[in-house]
């Protein structure tokens, strides 16, 4: 399967913000997938240390849709594809592991009328080195992949539905650093709930406690807790209707997760102690606007616990159209600011991990009649609304975004071309302005990787500047300053981000 890129340098009018740092974007390169008919879709992202971009989708070119997993470099030009071929599957979620290999999450069917959660690990050349299937006994069983997340130490934990004895169950699956099978249970059903429950989503606290969230036909919700060992701990059941959206369940990193979806005709989000008890349930909704079915869809929590929080609003004909709903609650549960984006109607994808929250900008992308990169800060003041599409595409629904070291903002998603036809691409985007490192910045000079006790940094930076040390999600886990390397014995084994002197640089911690 062939790959197209095309370099685009779009000139846009107004596009200089005074704060650095706080810059619009300019794409640098779109890469689609093979083929303009049909369905296909990238649905997850990774971006590698030398600059490769290994996505995960779909891949449709006749009748039946393909677990596709496809790389790029650093230009855009493709690397390789692997998957699937002629079956009918899908991956829509992908993880680095700490060797620096892939692994790639989603279901397949596999000829017998058997549905089945797959995840296959990869080298970063695209060998495939490991293959895990999860299906239920019998035929016809319609096993379904739903989240999966990834700890501090490298553990992937992934959810679904499993369907066995006439009952359709969320799971939950628990795979090593190494990307071996650890356990999976399957969770007894509530007897009001009627034989049907999914697993829509995961989160980790700490290397403690795994919250799975689902749902039952009746689109109720509950929370269940589990033990890193797999054992059932606790079940929360929550007034809150949900769609099937993986992105609406966050953990602020400080011993909570974070669900969102409707209650009270509004929008809502549930905040959950470790041992599964109820802060507190926030309903909101923007004044004048109805929110009659409106859910919230997607949650991202900053590094204090305050919380960032995407809704979908049904259509208005003030507007008209439907709209994105952009809210920022307290860490207890107040309502800070709100505002409305143009959008809604995010369909036939997947991850829909369509905003990033990085430092003090919160980026959104938003598709309805046309697309567009929103920009806020954390105060609620809109730094700009920008418009970015595929070309000749009617909106570009963006599943994932990643930020590299040097400030460029990497997408996936599926172009829309007409109805549900379109085309999976990638994209960077490049700030016009930034105060963010260069792209060659010479983060390989950071030693030793992976880190034991002590982290060197380059020998330009000079004694007693600060150092940060930040999680994935850029949560600030340590702040020091540089005297001969950095102490990283307290932290968990794990991937991390290390900034220093305006650069950055990721490393691994054994």
């Amino acid at each position: 399967m062939n790959t197209r890129p095309f370099r685009l340098c779009l000139a846009l009018a107004g596009c200089l913000i005074a704060r650095t740092g706080q810059a619009q974007y300019t794409t640098d390169w779109i890469s689609l997938f093979d083929g303009l008919s049909g369905y296909h879709s990238a649905e997850d992202l990774v971006l590698l240390p030398n600059g490769e971009l290994i996505t995960s989708g779909l891949f449709k070119p006749a009748n039946t849709a393909e677990f596709y997993v496809a790389a790029f470099d650093g230009s855009g030009a493709p690397l390789w594809t692997t998957g699937l071929p002629d079956s009918i599957g899908r991956a829509w979620k992908i993880f680095e592991l700490n060797d620096g290999s892939v692994l790639a999450l989603g279901d397949y069917e596999n000829q017998t009328g058997t549905n089945d959660v797959l995840v296959q690990r990869y080298t970063a050349g695209g060998v495939q080195t490991g293959e895990i299937v999860l299906n239920s006994a019998g035929t016809n069983t319609g096993d379904d992949f739903g989240d999966a997340t990834m700890d501090a130490e490298g553990q992937v934990y992934l959810t679904g539905r499993f369907t066995s004895g006439g009952q359709t169950r969320p799971g939950l699956a628990k795979l090593t650093p190494a990307g071996d099978l650890a356990w999976w249970v399957t969770h007894p059903l509530p007897s009001n709930w009627n034989g049907f429950g999914l697993g829509l989503a995961v989160e980790a606290i700490g290397d403690s406690v795994v919250v799975m969230w689902t749902r039952n036909g009746s689109s109720y919700s509950a929370a269940v807790g589990y033990s890193a060992a797999g054992a059932h701990l606790w079940t929360t059941d929550l007034q809150v209707s949900t769609t099937d959206n993986n992105n609406a369940m966050t953990t602020d990193g400080l011993g909570h997760v974070l669900v969102g979806g409707g209650r009270n005709q509004q929008f809502n989000v549930t905040k959950l102690t470790a041992d599964g008890a109820v802060l507190w349930s926030t309903d909101f909704g923007f004044p004048g606007l109805s929110s009659v079915n409106g859910r919230v869809r997607h949650l991202r929590c900053d590094a204090t616990g305050d919380v960032y929080a995407i809704g979908e609003g049904p259509f208005q004909a003030s507007i008209p159209g439907p709209y994105l709903l952009a809210a920022k609650l307290s860490s207890a549960g107040t309502v800070l600011w709100t505002d409305t984006l143009t959008g809604g109607n995010i369909s036939y994808c997947l991850n829909m991990d369509h905003a990033l929250l990085h430092e003090d900008r919160w980026l959104i992308t938003s598709a309805y009649s046309g697309s567009y990169l929103y920009a806020y800060d954390t105060t609620g003041t809109r730094l700009y609304r920008q418009p970015w599409n595929v070309p000749g595409a009617q909106n570009s629904k963006v599943n994932a975004m990643v930020m590299g070291n040097d400030g460029s903002l990497y997408l996936a998603g599926r172009a829309q071309l007409t109805g549900q036809a379109g085309d999976g691409f990638v994209a960077k985007l490049t700030p016009l302005a930034t105060a963010l490192a260069e792209a060659d910045a010479p983060r390989g000079l950071l030693h030793p990787v992976p880190a034991t006790d002590r982290l060197f940094v380059p020998s330009g930076l000079q004694a007693g500047a600060l150092v940060t040390v930040m999680d994935l999600n850029g949560r600030t886990l340590l702040t020091t300053q540089h005297r001969n390397g950095i102490d990283v014995a307290g932290l968990a084994a794990g991937s991390y981000i290390l900034q220093a002197g305006g650069l950055r640089w990721r490393f691994v911690k054994e």
